[in-house]
């Protein structure tokens, strides 16, 4: 039997709905900063700020800078919260789905309906648990490649804010 993702989304129960609102939020933060780190590169906000700073807005130049770095890093706590509770979901849909399984077995001598709901228990554990890790791991692993760039990106940041820092005190 071939199945489908729908398949396994229904396989999993009401949970799913829940579990797919995570992913939701995770992916439609990863792709705010997805596009925030395309926009920055072709902005180039260094080349402006160190501009700034040699034009002798200094105030100005420190400002866009702190404003830049604040911007970086917005929204990294939704994504790290969201995906942490999508996994916490999957658990709960476990929990769920094994008590669905176990209580909803029937009498001792319908084993053919007792099996039936075990395994309608099961797959909503299994599915729920499955699609609650999933999205926890793609958005850990997304909050680790971008905080990954972000270092690189920011290396610099400490060397940049002491030439501000001199150039401020050389101006006054």
């Amino acid at each position: 039997m071939d199945a489908s993702w729908i398949d396994y989304f229904r396989l999993g129960g009401p949970l799913m709905y829940a579990v797919l609102a995570t992913w939701v939020i995770v992916l439609a933060g990863a792709l705010d900063r997805a596009f925030y780190a395309v926009g920055r590169a072709l902005r180039r906000p260094g080349i402006r700020i160190a501009a700034m700073g040699r034009a002798g807005d200094l105030a100005g130049a420190r400002l866009e800078f702190d404003r830049e770095a604040h911007e970086a890093r917005r929204g990294l706590a939704r994504i790290d919260a969201v995906s942490q509770l999508a996994t916490s979901v999957g658990l709960f849909g476990t929990v769920v789905g094994l008590a669905q399984g176990f209580l909803g077995r029937g009498g001792a001598g319908d084993t053919s309906r007792s099996l039936e709901a075990l395994g309608d228990g099961l797959s909503t554990a299994l599915f729920t648990t499955i699609a609650g890790l999933v999205v926890f791991l793609l958005g850990q692993g997304l909050l680790v490649l971008y905080r990954e760039w972000l270092a690189h990106v920011e290396r610099y940041a400490p060397e940049f804010r002491s030439e501000l820092a001199s150039d401020t005190a050389r101006a006054r």
